[in-house]
């Protein structure tokens, strides 16, 4: 098991803002602010790096919203974390493991999920969004 497995198995993510897939694979992600204007996928993170030098760099969360896919192949959530502007989302599979979780250390919590076709929406506290396309070779 790797880590990011046993930090979401104890309901904790990584606080760098990124997209950690429970292959132990990462990306970096950047927002503007809560108002989530932009998200982009940046450069590869590496994950075991980043948790040797400071280990206890990481968000408890809390789901706040889950959805099943329509297609029966898993499910999406999101959530807040330990500190008031934190919020992630998350991919899961059919048994509830995770996938991919996005992390994000100043997005606000996210509180709600839609899903149309292949197309999930996370909403925060403040009603802003991000849309990612489930299709997608990053978020598969």
């Amino acid at each position: 098991m790797n880590r990011i497995i046993e930090l979401w198995l104890a309901g904790e993510a990584p606080a760098w803002d990124g997209l950690y897939r429970a292959d132990g694979s990462a990306r970096a992600v950047e927002i503007d602010s809560p108002r989530l204007s932009w998200f982009d996928l940046g450069a590869p993170l590496d994950v075991y790096a980043l948790l040797t030098e400071d280990p206890g760099y990481v968000i408890e969360f809390d789901v706040c919203a889950e959805a099943e896919l329509p297609d029966g192949s898993g499910y999406v959530c999101c959530g807040d974390g330990s500190l008031g502007s934190n919020g992630f989302f998350a991919r899961l599979d059919t048994g509830k493991n995770l996938v991919w979780v996005v992390s994000l250390f100043d997005s606000n919590p996210f509180e709600r999920v839609t899903v149309e076709g292949s197309m999930a929406t996370f909403t925060n506290n403040l009603g802003n969004s991000v849309t990612v396309d489930l299709a997608s070779p990053d978020f598969v």
